[in-house]
């Protein structure tokens, strides 16, 4: 047996934790197997709900009083902008779909063209004034 634990110390360690948890399983599968520990668990938790119910309640009667946004508030104008964004996204898709048509009805046609040639003149007092004419 010396030989046992000297060659694998954690045998031990192993035996002991697979023994305790047989035991705890054993000791919670009686206790909690009966009706008694079902209807009291049935009782804590409805108890848990009341109060959690009430403490929304009363927080929601707060916030109300002092116009303070609620999570439920919070989650409907998150939802409200979300479909705005998703109505932009559709309605920006169709425009790009259509921007070049839709671009040239709009725009107004060009009375003149732009100039890019300097009558003589202009070209002479500017080369007589050090600007380089390119």
């Amino acid at each position: 047996m010396a030989e046992t634990a000297q060659q694998n110390p954690l045998d031990l360690w192993r035996q002991f934790i697979t023994d305790s948890e047989r035991q705890w399983n054993g000791f919670f599968k009686e206790v909690l197997g009966t009706d008694t520990a079902s209807s009291s668990m049935n009782t804590w938790v409805e108890a848990a709900l009341t109060v959690q119910r009430m403490v929304a309640d009363n927080l929601e009667r707060y916030y109300s009083t002092f116009n303070i946004p609620s999570h439920q508030d919070l989650l409907a104008l998150g939802e409200r902008m979300k479909a705005i964004e998703e109505t932009l996204a559709r309605i920006e898709a169709a425009l790009d779909g259509k921007a070049p048509k839709a671009a040239a009805k709009r725009s107004k046609p060009r009375s003149k063209p732009a100039r890019t040639k300097r009558p003589p003149a202009a070209v002479a007092a500017r080369s007589q004034n050090g600007v380089s004419v390119a």
